[in-house]
C-alpha cells in the first residue's frame, strides 16, 4: 500500500492545489514568494514542485501546503488526502492559509492600486464622454469630477508604479479613508470587472 505521501505527490497537481488554497499564479505561473519578503513575483509553480528564484526554496505540494497553513509534513499530507478526496475525512476542512504581515501589506498594495488605476481609468472615460459639445452647454457633474481629481489620482497611481517602498507606505497610512471611499463607491464594478477578467 502505498504511503499517503507518495499517494499525494502521485495524484495532485501542485498549481491546482495551490489555486485551490488562494494563491493565483500570473500568466507565467509565478506568485509571490510565500518563504520570503517578495514584492515581485519570484516563486514559479509547476505541475510538481515550485522554486523561488529569489531565496532559492524548492519543494513539493507537501512542502507548499505546510509552509501555507502551518502544518508539519504528515498532517500537510492528510489535509491534501482530505481536501481533494483521497482520503475521507474533514478534520481540516476549515482551516485557512497563514498569511505573513508581509503578504498582507503586500495584498494591501495590491488593492490600493487596482482601485486607484480603476478611478484614473474612470476619469479618463468621464472626461472624454461628458465632455461639453459646444462651448454653451453646462458642464456635466462627471466632466467636473475628472477636471479636479484626475491629475492628483494619477501621481497617487504613480506612487504604486515608480515611487519607493516609503512613499507607497506613507500613501497607505495618510490616505486609507479615500481608498476606502472610492472601494465603496466603485465596489461592484470593480468585482464585475475582476469577475470578467478571471
Amino acid at each position: 500500500m502505498e504511503s499517503i505521501f507518495t499517494e499525494v505527490k502521485e495524484r495532485l497537481n501542485l498549481i491546482e492545489a495551490a489555486q485551490y488554497y488562494g494563491v493565483q499564479p500570473n500568466k507565467s505561473s509565478f506568485v509571490n514568494c510565500i518563504f520570503h519578503s517578495d514584492k515581485t513575483p519570484s516563486m514559479k509553480l509547476y505541475p510538481a514542485h515550485f522554486h523561488c528564484y529569489g531565496c532559492g526554496q524548492h519543494g513539493d505540494i507537501i512542502a507548499l501546503t505546510e509552509q501555507l497553513f502551518g502544518l508539519p509534513p504528515y498532517q500537510a499530507a492528510q489535509k491534501l488526502a482530505q481536501d481533494f478526496h483521497i482520503t475521507q475525512g474533514n478534520c481540516y476542512q476549515n482551516m485557512k492559509p497563514i498569511k505573513s504581515e508581509w503578504q498582507r501589506y503586500i495584498e494591501q498594495e495590491k488593492r490600493a492600486y487596482n482601485i486607484l488605476n480603476f478611478y484614473c481609468c474612470y476619469l479618463e472615460k468621464c472626461r472624454e464622454d461628458f465632455k461639453p459639445a459646444t462651448p454653451n452647454e453646462d458642464f456635466h457633474p462627471l466632466f467636473i469630477e475628472s477636471l479636479m481629481n484626475y491629475a492628483q489620482y494619477n501621481y497617487y497611481r504613480d506612487i504604486f508604479i515608480t515611487g519607493t517602498d516609503e512613499e507607497r507606505r506613507e500613501f497607505m497610512t495618510d490616505c486609507a479613508k479615500q481608498l476606502t471611499t472610492l472601494e465603496k463607491r466603485f465596489t461592484k464594478t470593480i468585482n464585475r470587472k475582476k469577475e470578467h477578467i478571471a
